[in-house]
């Protein structure tokens, strides 16, 4: 099945539109007509006028191909539309109605007869029972006012969830904090047809996606080992991120409640993940500052060695503890290449600083010496990444200094990352330290926590390679 046209449609019919505004297909009509690119044609079996668009008794009637039809009617009537979405060449439906194998009794029959259409017609259906797609310009077929929830700018990071509370609360709005845009964001609902397993392989080689994060509590029979492949070769050319939940007992149950789904071993799948090539973020936050780091394309790093420079000895500290945590590794500076750094600094500087690492430079640093520490340690061949813990308190620190620091990153193949209090005054320093692609984070665990991902995505890639090397030796 070919996803491109729901994805990107010119075309849509929006099936359940009336007067009544809070009504979902009224929504989803009203956010397309006015805030998307898509020509957009309501369809109600009265008919009549909303918005000053003429509404259409059936899809059919519609006077031009449609990429995209999305129902939004009760359960009952939803499989006859969607046979006559097929007849008539629709490229695909987001079925938003509940009523399915979500709520049991013929609700499970419904939900199998809708497959059986789509695949009679090899029509790609997303749903039933979702929020659907977010597909910036294009579409938005989630039934959420736009002043109740985020709408994200067009980006480099796809969101595949299995909750639709979860990514629009959770993803969305981590999202809006953090400066992020999505390609694409799809809430996959009951997953009757289109399930993980083939948005990845559209994804795979959409020029728009660069991170794909997904959120997933459990799979049907067989569909585990089908999302395995397909993020298993879309990880070859893309970073593939997961986050499960479901992992105790509770939650197990709570998912059986939630989807439907069966929640598989924790232990078990975080394995497979690894031996797929696919990053697995532990909680809800590594999810958001895994899929920001990627979406700068910093490189990965294998062995874990991090400089961290600061003008805070206790943000210092609190960083060193978070990086052996994460697993990092701090590089240890000799008496004499604490003196070769020293020698470096301005006096006001030199004369206080603690050039252990953490690397404390104190609130008598200045720009220059955040400079010259900068480049002393990315020439440095120990070290794989530097984290920058940057105060803007001290009145010899400029306003400039993002944009200073981020322009030496940028002449070094390292990864620098940043942490910058979350204030409205210091944008600008975010906004240089991020033109220059060294991603911002406002906390020193958030800091910590995208190093992390590069160093996870490093050991990834090391032993996907020893495997490869194994398999052709094999061979040989």
């Amino acid at each position: 099945m070919d996803l491109k046209r729901i994805f990107e449609p010119k075309n849509i019919a929006v099936v359940g539109v009336s007067s009544r505004f809070t009504n979902p297909g009224t929504v989803i009509f009203n956010k397309n007509l006015h805030e998307m690119e898509a020509n957009t044609y309501g369809v109600n079996p009265k008919g009549g006028v909303i918005e000053g668009r003429e509404i259409y008794k059936r899809v059919s009637d519609i006077p031009v191909d449609l990429d995209l039809a999305i129902i939004a009617i009760r359960a009952e009537y939803v499989n006859q539309v969607v046979e006559e979405c097929g007849e008539i060449g629709v490229g695909g439906v987001v079925v938003v109605s509940g009523g399915f194998a979500e709520a049991g009794g013929e609700g499970v029959e419904r939900q199998r007869r809708l497959t059986e259409i789509a695949c009679k017609y090899d029509m790609p259906v997303i749903g039933p029972n979702c929020f659907g797609i977010y597909s910036p310009p294009y579409v938005d077929t989630f039934f959420l006012p736009s002043e109740r929830m985020v709408k994200l700018p067009p980006g480099n990071i796809a969101i595949v969830s299995q909750s639709g509370g979860f990514m629009v609360d959770h993803f969305f709005s981590r999202f809006y904090e953090r400066n992020l845009g999505v390609s694409v964001a799809v809430g996959v609902g009951n997953k009757a047809v289109v399930d993980e397993a083939m948005i990845l392989k559209y994804l795979e080689n959409d020029p728009r996606t660069k991170t794909i994060s997904l959120y997933v509590e459990g799979f049907r029979e067989g569909e585990g080992s089908r999302f395995l492949e397909a993020a298993r070769e879309c990880a070859e050319k893309k970073t593939v991120l997961v986050y499960k939940a479901g992992r105790t007992e509770t939650a197990k149950r709570a998912v059986s409640s939630h989807t439907g789904l069966m929640a598989t071993s924790s232990r078990l799948f975080s394995a497979a993940l690894r031996q797929n090539g696919i990053v697995e973020a532990e909680n809800e936050d590594e999810i958001i500052n895994f899929a920001k780091v990627f979406s700068f394309d910093l490189k990965p790093i294998e062995r874990g060695n991090v400089a961290i420079m600061t003008i805070s000895g206790g943000h210092g500290v609190i960083c060193a503890d978070l990086c052996i945590e994460a697993g990092l590794k701090l590089v240890e500076m000799t008496e004499e290449e604490q003196e070769e750094l020293r020698s470096r600094l301005q006096p006001s500087a030199a004369l206080v600083a603690s050039l252990k690492n953490p690397i404390d430079l104190t609130g008598s640093a200045t720009d220059v010496d955040m400079e010259n520490t900068l480049i002393y340690l990315l020439e440095r061949e120990d070290v794989d990444a530097v984290i920058i813990l940057t105060f803007p308190y001290p009145p010899a620190i400029s306003m400039q200094i993002g944009r200073r620091l981020s322009n030496i990153a940028a002449m070094y193949d390292k990864p620098v990352v940043a942490h910058t209090p979350w204030l409205p005054k210091y944008q600008m320093i975010v906004e240089g330290f991020e033109y220059n692609g060294v991603p911002v984070a406002h906390t020193i665990e958030d800091v910590v926590q995208m190093v992390k991902a590069l160093y996870k995505k490093g050991q990834i890639m090391k032993l996907m390679s020893e495997k490869a090397a194994s398999a052709t030796q094999k061979v040989e």
